[in-house]
């Protein structure tokens, strides 16, 4: 059996902490490890994770330089054959997740990843992993939706020097660029709530993805859908400035069923 190791970044996330915990303990699935990596919290956030200390492998808190760094020290503490993210706030689709999702995982890919949900106060978006050969135009899947070989992230770490929003998907990129083997397996593996940093940040968020890409492809194609997807971005932030977070929710959501994405 694959030996899956799951990491949790934590700091100060007292609020959104135990949900994950009792997401990644209630997993079914044997061959299983837990490390939880937390930047020295100053709320209540460790005294939560120590509820669940008989089901953590390895537990470490104390000062870091942010979530990638984090995340790169996550990967050297663990053992599994693949990694995966699930951070403060994030948890997996249901207790039978890991077990589904290996099941149907075939010829050990370096990168094999599912759908996620984003969760929204008003409603949930449903998203499906999209085609690595469709990287160019951005992540094709949440980085809390896929698993990678972790001989992979200890060479290649998360460049987080140079890429504060976006490391996940210079990493990921790269890994299409030099020819790693991917699978989509179409079945959820996450959910989380709406607001992380490349959704509250999106402008930057395009900015940096579209640098990244722009290593490899400056192709005339390249530049014009990321001019035209910040163009979008910039407009989409002034309805969200000044309806205020509810009503551009309301306005989302029928939107994307306009649009004929999956919603619930």
């Amino acid at each position: 059996m694959t030996k899956v190791s799951i990491i949790t970044i934590s700091w100060n996330c007292a609020d959104e902490i135990e949900k994950t915990l009792q997401s990644v303990v209630a997993q079914d699935f044997e061959d299983k490890e837990y490390v939880v990596v937390d930047g020295n919290s100053k709320d209540n956030t460790l005294s939560i994770i120590n509820k669940y200390k008989n089901d953590i492998v390895i537990l470490v808190s104390e000062p870091d330089k942010g979530i990638y760094d984090a995340m790169n020290k996550g990967t050297q503490l663990a053992s599994g054959e693949y990694v995966i993210f699930m951070n403060a706030g994030d948890q997996f689709y249901d207790p039978q997740t890991l077990s589904h999702f290996f099941e149907k995982v075939t010829d050990q890919p370096d990168l094999v990843y599912g759908d996620h949900e984003v969760v929204y106060d008003h409603f949930v978006k449903i998203k499906k992993g999209g085609k690595p050969e469709d990287l160019w135009k951005g992540m094709i899947c949440s980085h809390q939706a896929i698993f990678v070989k972790r001989q992979l992230l200890l060479d290649h770490p998360f460049d987080w020097n140079n890429w504060k929003i976006s490391a996940d998907f210079h990493f990921i990129y790269n890994r299409f660029i030099d020819g790693c083997s991917f699978q989509h397996i179409p079945i959820n593996v996450a959910k989380y709530a709406s607001g992380g940093l490349s959704e509250t940040s999106s402008v930057p968020s395009k900015l940096e993805t579209w640098a990244i890409v722009k290593e490899h492809n400056s192709s005339p194609e390249v530049d014009a859908f990321y001019s035209k997807l910040i163009r979008y971005e910039k407009l989409v932030n002034i309805p969200r400035k000044l309806l205020g977070p509810k009503a551009f929710e309301v306005m989302m959501k029928v939107k994307n069923k306009v649009m004929g994405k999956e919603v619930r």
